[in-house]
Protein backbone atom coordinates (compact mmCIF):
# COMPACT_ATOMS: atom_id res chain seq x y z
CA UNK A 1 0.00 0.00 0.00
CA UNK A 2 1.17 3.46 -1.07
CA UNK A 3 1.28 5.57 2.26
CA UNK A 4 3.37 8.10 0.97
CA UNK A 5 0.12 10.62 0.38
CA UNK A 6 -1.27 10.09 4.01
CA UNK A 7 -2.50 13.35 5.09
CA UNK A 8 -0.55 15.07 8.10
CA UNK A 9 -2.76 17.01 10.79
CA UNK A 10 -0.63 19.40 12.34
CA UNK A 11 2.82 18.04 13.88
CA UNK A 12 4.92 20.56 15.44
CA UNK A 13 8.23 20.35 13.54
CA UNK A 14 9.87 23.51 15.13
CA UNK A 15 8.65 26.01 18.28
CA UNK A 16 5.11 26.97 17.41
CA UNK A 17 5.36 25.78 13.77
CA UNK A 18 3.08 23.21 12.24
CA UNK A 19 3.70 21.14 8.91
CA UNK A 20 0.01 19.97 7.18
CA UNK A 21 -0.76 19.00 3.90
CA UNK A 22 0.80 15.18 3.08
CA UNK A 23 4.22 13.59 2.85
CA UNK A 24 4.91 15.12 -0.63
CA UNK A 25 3.03 18.37 -0.65
CA UNK A 26 3.88 20.56 2.89
CA UNK A 27 2.45 23.56 4.15
CA UNK A 28 2.40 25.64 7.84
CA UNK A 29 1.01 27.18 10.09
CA UNK A 30 3.53 29.85 12.22
CA UNK A 31 1.54 30.12 15.89
CA UNK A 32 2.52 33.46 17.87
CA UNK A 33 1.52 35.16 20.64
CA UNK A 34 -0.28 37.89 18.17
CA UNK A 35 -2.38 35.01 15.93
CA UNK A 36 -1.08 33.18 13.13
CA UNK A 37 0.39 32.80 9.90
CA UNK A 38 -0.03 30.52 7.14
CA UNK A 39 2.40 29.49 5.10
CA UNK A 40 1.36 28.33 1.55
CA UNK A 41 -1.77 26.54 1.33
CA UNK A 42 -1.22 23.25 -0.21
CA UNK A 43 -4.00 22.08 -2.47
CA UNK A 44 -8.10 22.42 -1.69
CA UNK A 45 -8.33 19.42 -0.54
CA UNK A 46 -6.12 20.61 2.38
CA UNK A 47 -8.42 22.97 2.97
CA UNK A 48 -10.27 20.91 6.44
CA UNK A 49 -6.81 20.25 8.22
CA UNK A 50 -6.74 23.65 8.70
CA UNK A 51 -10.03 24.43 10.19
CA UNK A 52 -9.84 20.73 12.19
CA UNK A 53 -6.42 22.04 13.85
CA UNK A 54 -7.82 25.31 14.89
CA UNK A 55 -11.11 23.29 16.23
CA UNK A 56 -8.47 21.04 18.46
CA UNK A 57 -6.38 24.04 19.65
CA UNK A 58 -8.78 26.63 20.66
CA UNK A 59 -8.39 28.72 17.62
CA UNK A 60 -10.81 30.38 15.02
CA UNK A 61 -10.32 31.24 12.07
CA UNK A 62 -10.84 34.80 12.87
CA UNK A 63 -6.94 34.11 14.64
CA UNK A 64 -5.81 33.43 11.14
CA UNK A 65 -3.89 36.87 10.36
CA UNK A 66 -2.64 36.36 6.89
CA UNK A 67 -1.46 33.49 4.57
CA UNK A 68 2.28 33.66 3.05
CA UNK A 69 2.72 32.54 -0.22
CA UNK A 70 6.24 31.18 -0.79
CA UNK A 71 5.55 31.28 -4.95
CA UNK A 72 2.57 30.86 -6.65
CA UNK A 73 2.38 27.23 -7.81
CA UNK A 74 -0.85 25.38 -7.81
CA UNK A 75 0.25 23.28 -5.17
CA UNK A 76 1.07 26.06 -2.82
CA UNK A 77 -2.16 28.23 -3.07
CA UNK A 78 -4.75 25.59 -3.24
CA UNK A 79 -7.13 26.94 -0.56
CA UNK A 80 -5.92 30.32 -0.82
CA UNK A 81 -9.11 31.66 -2.31
CA UNK A 82 -10.86 30.25 0.89
CA UNK A 83 -8.68 32.20 3.29
CA UNK A 84 -9.36 35.48 0.98
CA UNK A 85 -13.18 34.95 1.19
CA UNK A 86 -12.82 35.66 4.86
CA UNK A 87 -10.63 38.16 4.52
CA UNK A 88 -7.47 36.84 5.35
CA UNK A 89 -4.52 39.49 3.31
CA UNK A 90 -2.76 36.82 0.93
CA UNK A 91 1.16 37.80 0.55
CA UNK A 92 2.62 36.95 -2.55
CA UNK A 93 5.93 38.31 -4.60
CA UNK A 94 4.67 40.42 -7.03
CA UNK A 95 6.52 38.55 -9.69
CA UNK A 96 4.34 36.17 -9.39
CA UNK A 97 0.74 37.64 -8.94
CA UNK A 98 0.02 36.97 -12.29
CA UNK A 99 0.12 33.00 -11.41
CA UNK A 100 -1.54 33.45 -8.42
CA UNK A 101 -4.85 35.50 -9.94
CA UNK A 102 -4.39 33.08 -13.33
CA UNK A 103 -5.43 29.83 -11.56
CA UNK A 104 -6.08 26.92 -12.40
CA UNK A 105 -3.01 26.96 -14.97
CA UNK A 106 -2.60 24.02 -17.65
CA UNK A 107 0.01 21.73 -16.59
CA UNK A 108 3.82 22.52 -18.21
CA UNK A 109 6.04 20.73 -19.99
CA UNK A 110 8.28 19.00 -17.71
CA UNK A 111 5.21 17.22 -15.54
CA UNK A 112 3.76 15.82 -19.05
CA UNK A 113 7.45 14.35 -19.69
CA UNK A 114 7.88 13.07 -16.51
CA UNK A 115 4.89 11.03 -15.72
CA UNK A 116 6.51 7.91 -17.07
CA UNK A 117 8.68 7.77 -13.72
CA UNK A 118 6.54 5.65 -10.96
CA UNK A 119 7.49 8.15 -8.16
CA UNK A 120 6.25 11.33 -9.93
CA UNK A 121 3.04 9.45 -11.60
CA UNK A 122 2.24 8.70 -7.92
CA UNK A 123 2.56 12.78 -7.31
CA UNK A 124 0.75 13.82 -10.46
CA UNK A 125 -2.40 11.33 -9.27
CA UNK A 126 -2.13 12.68 -5.67
CA UNK A 127 -2.47 16.12 -7.25
CA UNK A 128 -4.97 15.75 -9.34
CA UNK A 129 -7.33 13.36 -6.58
CA UNK A 130 -6.73 16.52 -4.10
CA UNK A 131 -8.14 19.32 -6.58
CA UNK A 132 -5.38 20.90 -8.57
CA UNK A 133 -7.55 21.96 -11.49
CA UNK A 134 -9.77 23.57 -9.55
CA UNK A 135 -7.45 25.78 -7.57
CA UNK A 136 -9.13 29.58 -7.56
CA UNK A 137 -7.26 32.29 -8.70
CA UNK A 138 -6.69 35.29 -6.00
CA UNK A 139 -6.87 38.80 -7.25
CA UNK A 140 -6.19 41.00 -4.11
CA UNK A 141 -2.50 40.36 -2.73
CA UNK A 142 -0.25 42.17 -0.73
CA UNK A 143 3.42 42.52 -1.93
CA UNK A 144 6.91 40.54 -0.55
CA UNK A 145 10.28 42.79 -0.66
CA UNK A 146 12.99 41.20 -0.09
CA UNK A 147 14.80 41.49 3.08
CA UNK A 148 11.06 43.06 4.32
CA UNK A 149 9.94 41.74 8.09
CA UNK A 150 6.31 40.94 6.96
CA UNK A 151 3.88 42.75 9.55
CA UNK A 152 2.17 39.18 10.40
CA UNK A 153 2.64 37.07 13.30
CA UNK A 154 5.82 35.47 13.76
CA UNK A 155 7.49 38.04 11.85
CA UNK A 156 9.48 36.50 8.86
CA UNK A 157 11.93 38.22 7.33
CA UNK A 158 11.47 37.81 2.97
CA UNK A 159 14.56 35.99 1.03
CA UNK A 160 13.89 36.48 -2.23
CA UNK A 161 15.44 33.82 -4.60
CA UNK A 162 13.81 33.49 -8.00
CA UNK A 163 14.30 31.22 -10.50
CA UNK A 164 11.81 27.95 -9.51
CA UNK A 165 9.18 30.63 -10.14
CA UNK A 166 9.54 34.29 -11.30
CA UNK A 167 8.51 35.74 -7.34
CA UNK A 168 9.82 32.53 -5.58
CA UNK A 169 11.42 33.64 -1.78
CA UNK A 170 11.78 31.79 1.17
CA UNK A 171 11.10 33.23 4.48
CA UNK A 172 13.63 33.70 7.58
CA UNK A 173 12.23 33.28 11.23
CA UNK A 174 14.97 34.13 12.95
CA UNK A 175 14.05 34.42 16.38
CA UNK A 176 13.15 30.07 16.12
CA UNK A 177 16.11 29.48 13.62
CA UNK A 178 13.62 28.38 10.77
CA UNK A 179 13.75 29.14 7.02
CA UNK A 180 10.59 28.43 4.86
CA UNK A 181 12.16 27.43 1.71
CA UNK A 182 9.40 27.21 -0.61
CA UNK A 183 10.37 25.49 -3.55
CA UNK A 184 13.81 27.21 -3.54
CA UNK A 185 15.15 23.73 -2.16
CA UNK A 186 13.36 20.64 -1.39
CA UNK A 187 14.50 17.41 0.59
CA UNK A 188 12.02 15.28 -1.41
CA UNK A 189 12.69 14.49 -4.87
CA UNK A 190 9.67 15.21 -6.43
CA UNK A 191 10.22 13.21 -9.51
CA UNK A 192 11.87 9.36 -7.73
CA UNK A 193 9.49 10.06 -4.26
CA UNK A 194 13.15 9.67 -2.30
CA UNK A 195 13.68 11.75 0.78
CA UNK A 196 17.10 13.14 0.92
CA UNK A 197 19.98 15.96 2.03
CA UNK A 198 18.73 19.84 0.56
CA UNK A 199 18.49 19.82 -3.38
CA UNK A 200 16.90 22.04 -6.01
CA UNK A 201 13.81 20.67 -7.93
CA UNK A 202 16.09 20.84 -11.22
CA UNK A 203 13.59 20.31 -14.13
CA UNK A 204 10.89 21.34 -11.98
CA UNK A 205 12.21 24.95 -12.11
CA UNK A 206 11.33 27.69 -14.22
CA UNK A 207 14.84 28.86 -14.84
CA UNK A 208 17.53 26.53 -13.31
CA UNK A 209 20.24 28.72 -13.37
CA UNK A 210 18.36 31.21 -12.01
CA UNK A 211 17.59 28.82 -9.04
CA UNK A 212 20.61 27.66 -8.85
CA UNK A 213 22.42 31.16 -8.79
CA UNK A 214 19.67 32.18 -6.38
CA UNK A 215 21.20 29.76 -3.27
CA UNK A 216 23.40 32.67 -2.72
CA UNK A 217 20.68 34.74 -1.31
CA UNK A 218 20.63 32.19 1.41
CA UNK A 219 24.35 32.85 2.94
CA UNK A 220 24.81 34.19 6.27
CA UNK A 221 21.30 32.68 8.10
CA UNK A 222 23.96 29.80 9.98
CA UNK A 223 22.29 27.13 11.47
CA UNK A 224 18.52 26.23 10.56
CA UNK A 225 15.69 24.05 10.40
CA UNK A 226 14.78 24.11 6.84
CA UNK A 227 11.27 23.29 5.89
CA UNK A 228 10.39 22.96 2.48
CA UNK A 229 7.14 22.85 0.23
CA UNK A 230 8.47 19.47 -0.46
CA UNK A 231 10.16 16.80 1.70
CA UNK A 232 11.05 16.17 5.77
CA UNK A 233 12.64 18.84 7.64
CA UNK A 234 16.33 19.58 7.64
CA UNK A 235 19.17 20.71 10.52
CA UNK A 236 22.00 22.16 9.95
CA UNK A 237 24.09 24.78 8.55
CA UNK A 238 22.79 27.18 5.70
CA UNK A 239 25.94 26.42 4.42
CA UNK A 240 25.70 22.83 4.39
CA UNK A 241 22.20 22.83 2.67
CA UNK A 242 23.72 25.14 -0.47
CA UNK A 243 26.57 23.09 -1.20
CA UNK A 244 24.25 20.16 -1.12
CA UNK A 245 22.08 21.14 -3.43
CA UNK A 246 24.84 22.95 -5.48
Amino acid sequence: MDTAGTERSGREVATGIYRFGTSRINWYVLEAEDGLTVVDAGLPAHWPQLGDWLAENGYEFGDVAALVVTHADADHVGFAARLAERGVPIYCHPADRSLLSGQPQGAPGWFYRNLWRPGFLRYAVEMIRDGVTSVEPVAETEPLAAGEVLPVPGEPRVVFAPGHTPGSCALSVEDRDVLFCGDVLATRNIFTGQEGDPQLLGAADEDHEEARGSLDRLDGLGSVTLLPGHGNPWQGEVETAVESAR
